[in-house]
């Protein structure tokens, strides 16, 4: 299909027609940043993927990247550049200021988190202080009571601040190499306690000695689905965990998750009807499994029967 430049002067986007690596023609958004017929396109413009894009373009092979981009008239911007080889036209987007605004975004996330942190640690000290000079056992459990709403706000401010980092895309998924049964045992033992009030026990299988993935995400995920499945459980039931290289799941038998209520289970401080009544929580848990399990590539299944349990399964590979 062929290309009009002419109607593609009012886009925000430079584009270039390209014959091999010379500019054929191009919109008014490439001739600010310095593109001219008949130029090579590589005296124009340089960035650090820049013989990837040749390459693509001698070999007739589409090519993406964001990158910072330096025009040789001056301009500095952070772009997407698209080579697109069957009408051999290069387009270059400004992502500066959506750039920008992330940054912007990030530092308010990480400002705000350092902020309610500080006067937290600080009452929690004065909490811990007051724990061990205190001897009347009534104040001990109202100094308890204190010290557990504390580490509640601790713990959502935790979970926004990964959800906050996951949606910005500030957090890359990395390749790690572990032991998923030392995982699971570091998980099972901060629950433990937990565990042991509600008398739950637990059906643990592995069936992959190492795993190749972030350590981080899949500790985060497997203790959110863990710490669900327990408080959604009854009193003398069994959680079943299973681990493999392909993927990890949690079942429970508890109180399950209404029909009408799980395509909403993933949002963001949802909370359903029932599970308001029966264990205290942020809402939060689920949102940070299914932004991780986004930002890593994964696929989450949830699947619940009222009354009777759910079955969470997170696919690492298909």
């Amino acid at each position: 299909m062929p290309v009009n430049m002419n109607e593609l002067d009012m886009i925000s986007e430079a584009l270039i027609k390209l014959d091999r690596m010379n500019v054929q023609e191009f919109n008014l958004k490439a001739a600010e940043y310095g593109f001219e017929k008949n130029k090579d396109l590589l005296s124009t413009f340089t960035f650090n993927q820049i013989e990837e894009l040749t390459q693509a373009i001698i070999d007739h092979k589409s090519f993406t990247v964001d990158s910072y981009i330096y025009f040789f008239n001056g301009n500095s911007k952070y772009c997407n550049v698209l080579y697109k080889p069957e009408y051999n036209l290069l387009f270059i987007t400004d992502k500066t200021d959506f750039e920008l605004l992330k940054k912007v975004k990030s530092d308010f996330v990480t400002s705000i988190s350092h902020e309610l942190r500080t006067p937290l640690s600080v009452a929690k000290g004065n909490i811990q202080m007051l724990r061990d000079i205190q001897e009347d056992e009534k104040y001990v459990q109202n100094i308890k009571k204190v010290e557990k709403s504390i580490s509640k706000i601790e713990n959502i401010i935790s979970q926004l601040t990964m959800l906050s980092m996951a949606e910005l895309g500030l957090y890359s998924p990395k390749v790690d190499i572990f032991d998923p049964v030392k995982l699971y045992e570091e998980i099972y033992s901060d629950m433990e306690g937990k565990l042991n009030a509600k008398k739950i026990k637990v059906d643990f299988e592995c069936t992959s000695p190492v795993m190749k993935e972030d350590r981080f995400i899949i500790y985060t995920i497997l203790r959110n689905l863990m710490s669900n499945a327990i408080k959604y459980s009854y009193d003398n039931s069994k959680i079943e965990v299973h681990i493999s290289d392909k993927n990890l799941a949690v079942r429970d038998f508890g109180i399950g998750i209404r029909k009408e209520e799980l395509p909403r289970i993933f949002e963001r401080f949802f909370r359903g009807v029932e599970a308001v009544k029966v264990a205290k929580g942020s809402g939060l848990g689920l949102a940070v499994v299914k932004h991780l399990c986004d930002l890593s590539g994964f696929k989450i299944k949830a699947e619940s029967k009222w009354m009777v349990g759910s079955y969470f399964e997170v696919v690492l590979k298909d």
